[in-house]
């Protein structure tokens, strides 16, 4: 059935067809095994300048985070729900609200708004000095990061909900309208663009050669990155609101068909799946060894990522629509229940939780040692 989220959408403050040695190189070094807690913090490329923190939308950063609980140290409400997760680039942070901008904050600070026609559940990337971001006004922006001055902007046939992702010199993103584009970044015309069945709600992940990416027909679908050519599509048991990762040679998503899957990124045969009790919106998190994703059944889950093998699991008060971030030691998500959380995550044991004044949706963003997630009570925090 198709699903329409026009308000559990993500909230926060800021290969590919070879399946070579080189290729199967570059992922181990992108997603290290977890390291001990007590390891030497090392910040220097903790970069979340995207939802799921890089191209490959693993979600996952390098860094052992101290394991006491933060502190707040900044608190900022715009004038209506912030549906976004936080993109930081040189110490500032970006997010969209419902209230029709486009912020750049640093500590507190607005640096510039930007208002589009509608409110923006897109979330933003900011690669080369440049934001990129939809919004249910139909458009796909791309601004000056510094300045906010509007470089340009693509019109679509439908509201975008999809985050960008940038690779190639193009955009990648999806629409309401069915399709999934690739905008050049420099001037936003079109490079090529992709029909499915139905909305495209997930935002592509980019591997080597291939960008995949879910849509609300059930399909998650492979295509050249430079010509949008179909490689291969796999058909789902329902829609398809979770945005995949792409790593240890594997696609892995969830669908509204309560399962968590795991295809090889070449074929797209199916290698595992692992059912949970109800709808899987939440974008896997993945480590080399480990997935970790949410469910409307109020778990938090670690499966094996070679195996599909349950780790463990963890039970909320509420649907978990959060999509998760990974670091080397502990895991972050919110929940329904009003809490974001921390997990150890090797064992799943809570290591400290954060209750606000409504429901977390919100993505979080890790920042050299500092947390950053917003609620459905309209603010943005910020942790350390």
């Amino acid at each position: 059935m198709k699903k329409i989220f026009l308000v559990v959408t993500v909230l926060s403050f800021m290969m590919v067809s070879c399946g070579d040695a080189a290729t199967k190189k570059e992922e181990k070094v992108e997603d290290k095994v977890s390291a001990p807690a007590e390891a030497e913090v090392n910040y220097e490329n903790a970069v979340w300048n995207k939802f799921k923190a890089n191209t490959r939308n693993t979600s996952h950063i390098d860094v052992n985070m101290k394991m006491e609980k933060p502190a707040f140290f900044m608190k900022y409400k715009t004038n209506a729900r912030i549906s976004t997760s936080p993109s930081i680039y040189d110490g500032v942070a970006y997010i969209g609200s419902s209230d029709k901008n486009l912020y750049a904050i640093n500590e507190s600070k607005v640096l510039w708004s930007f208002e589009v026609g509608d409110d923006i559940r897109s979330n933003p990337t900011v690669v080369d000095g440049v934001v990129y971001f939809g919004s249910s006004d139909k458009f796909m922006y791309a601004l000056d990061a510094k300045t906010g001055e509007l470089k340009w902007k693509f019109e679509t046939g439908d509201l975008i909900m999809s985050s960008p992702n940038v690779a190639n010199d193009l955009v990648y993103f999806g629409s309401y309208d069915g399709y999934c584009y690739a905008l050049n970044t420099k001037d936003g015309t079109v490079n090529w663009k992709f029909k499915t069945g139905d909305a495209v709600y997930a935002s592509p992940a980019v591997g080597n050669s291939d960008v995949y990416f879910g849509s609300f027909d059930g399909h998650m679908y492979a295509l050249d990155q430079l010509t949008g050519e179909l490689k291969w599509k796999f058909k789902a048991g329902d829609a398809i609101a979770s945005s995949p990762a792409v790593t240890n040679g594997k696609i892995y998503f969830g669908s509204d068909d309560s399962y968590l899957y795991a295809l090889d990124r070449i074929d797209g045969n199916l290698i595992w799946k692992f059912k949970s009790s109800q709808v899987i919106n939440s974008s896997p998190a993945v480590s080399e060894n480990s997935v970790y994703f949410g469910s409307y059944d109020y778990s938090f889950y670690s499966i094996d990522a070679n195996t599909g093998i349950l780790n463990w699991t963890f039970q909320t008060e509420g649907p978990i629509h959060s999509s998760p971030a990974l670091t080397n030691n502990i895991v972050y998500f919110g929940s329904d229940d009003f809490n974001l959380y921390a997990l150890n995550a090797k064992d799943g044991k809570e290591i400290w939780r954060e209750k606000v004044g409504d429901r977390v949706h919100s993505s979080p963003a890790i920042h050299k040692g500092m947390v950053f997630f917003c609620s459905f009570d309209n603010y943005l925090y910020g942790m350390k």
